[in-house]
């Protein structure tokens, strides 16, 4: 393998490097249910492939010292590959195949557990199922790519083929020795850094009072901005997700895609629209069984994918390029109709708001502030959130892994301090694939969410169809 050159991390990246930290953990996975167990050699030689094809796999966070430049993505030395791929066995799972949930209360602990953040930010672990197959259970920092950019990462894992391509052996040459750089030299780097990124800061900073000085309206149109980030950020709702533990529950569900794509068709909408619609109604049901019919809309974070269509799917590559929209989802609109008529309405309107251009300005200010404010800052940001619901453009052929098929891919999104609840969406083959990441004090019966959700997009989906 060719050295990597070292680079700072992007501000998207550093963004979910800072916030990491035991109440919130920015991890993301992806489930993958196979057919029959994979081959260990082949299995092997394609985990070999994709760190080769996948440099940033290869890669660990280093920080400067004193905290004086951003941390840097440098190769590590000692990247040793049994560490990162391991073997789990279910042993009591239920007798019928078709029972996920044992293998789901096995996941849950697994994806809450931090990363060693001296080594690549990733795991990927094989889990026999008995008589119902395998799975792979494959989670990433999310410093290290967004859910298209986990796309990447599945094109090197996977063939289009059971038998796949013929892929040479792994090296067996042992880990690297641990290597320390001098502090002179690590220090003389920082400063390079810091300077580098001052000026960057400065230049950009030069540029925006310009613009302003060169066209008033400029100010005008940045108060709006800072207008619609107040409101975005302002009142807290009074709904029970808000309680936040650190208990890790996570579910899934999925629906058949052609009938989500006739559906938002009939609708006139996008599957976003659609899948919100689907989980405020649940989102609704579940408040009224608790009796918290007060609560009428929760503030949604909705990502939006910045990247081409073209580089999407299997052709993504890794980092994050993502902003994000705060939908107020209502949740006392009985008819699923009017409800997505709503919700559409009000997902257009947030995408036209000037503020959506500016968030990746905004996150490269802020990623200059010290960790200790950036986190505060981010902390703050998070309170106000209620709900996390992100759709991942997906991969619509079969994928194979080791002579073994993909049958199914759950995906599973971070939540933040104050918002113990992310709904993710992944499209793989014929379906749409729902994951719930839950936390077990405020959403304790997440069985029964689950249902709430899959009952959801029935009626959303009947309704279209009348």
């Amino acid at each position: 393998m060719a050295a990597l050159e070292s680079a700072p991390l992007s501000p998207d990246d550093l963004s979910f490097w800072y916030a990491d930290q035991p109440r919130q953990r920015t991890t993301m996975a992806m489930l993958l249910l196979l057919d029959r167990r994979p081959d260990p050699e082949r299995l092997r030689a394609a985990v070999a492939r994709m760190v080769e094809a996948v440099p940033r796999l290869r890669q660990r966070v280093v920080e400067a010292p004193f905290g004086l430049a951003l941390p840097r993505w440098e190769e590590d030395p000692t990247l040793d590959l049994d560490f990162h791929v391991r073997r789990y066995s279910l042993a009591d799972e239920s007798s019928d195949p078709s029972d996920q949930a044992e293998l789901f209360r096995t996941i849950g602990p697994i994806y809450e557990r931090p990363f060693d953040r001296t080594r690549p930010l990733w795991e990927m672990i094989e889990i026999d199922r008995r008589d119902a197959g395998a799975a792979i259970f494959f989670r990433l920092h999310h410093a290290v790519a967004d859910g298209v950019g986990g796309n990447a990462i599945l094109a090197a894992l996977t063939d289009a083929a059971r038998e796949g391509d013929p892929l040479p052996p792994p090296p067996e040459k042992p880990p690297g020795a641990w290597k320390e750089r001098s502090f002179a030299s690590v220090f003389e780097r920082a400063m390079r850094d810091r300077v580098a990124q001052d000026t960057a800061r400065a230049s950009a900073v030069a540029g925006a009072l310009w613009q302003a000085v060169r066209k008033p309206s400029t100010l005008l149109r940045a108060g709006r901005i800072l207008s619609g980030i107040a409101q975005d950020f302002g009142r807290q709702s009074q709904s029970p997700l808000r309680d936040f533990g650190r208990a890790r529950r996570l579910a899934g569900i999925e629906v058949d895609f052609e009938r989500v794509r006739e559906a938002r068709q009939a609708l006139g909408g996008s599957v976003v629209d659609l899948a919100l619609t689907a989980v405020a109604g649940a989102v609704g049901a579940w408040h009224s069984a608790h009796q918290l019919r007060n609560v009428s809309e929760l503030k949604t974070l909705v990502p939006i994918n910045l990247r081409a269509r073209a580089s999407q799917g299997l052709n993504a590559g890794v980092g994050n390029r993502a902003t994000g929209i705060i939908v107020r989802l209502p949740l006392r609109i009985d008819d699923p109709r009017e409800r997505f008529r709503e919700i559409h309405r009000r997902v257009e309107e947030r995408k036209a708001h000037p503020a959506v251009e500016f968030f990746p300005l905004i996150a490269a200010v802020i990623a200059g502030l010290p960790r200790t404010l950036y986190r505060a800052v981010a902390y703050r940001s998070s309170q106000t959130i209620d709900l996390i619901v992100t759709n991942v453009p997906g991969v619509p052929v079969v994928r194979h892994l080791a002579g073994a098929e993909i049958q199914a891919a759950y995906p599973f999104a971070p939540v933040t301090s104050r918002c113990p609840v992310s709904i993710a969406f992944y499209g793989y083959r014929d379906h749409l694939y729902v994951g719930l990441d839950t936390d077990a004090t405020s959403l304790p019966d997440v069985d029964e969410f689950r249902r709430l959700l899959a009952r959801s997009f029935e009626e959303v989906i009947g309704a279209a169809r009348g």
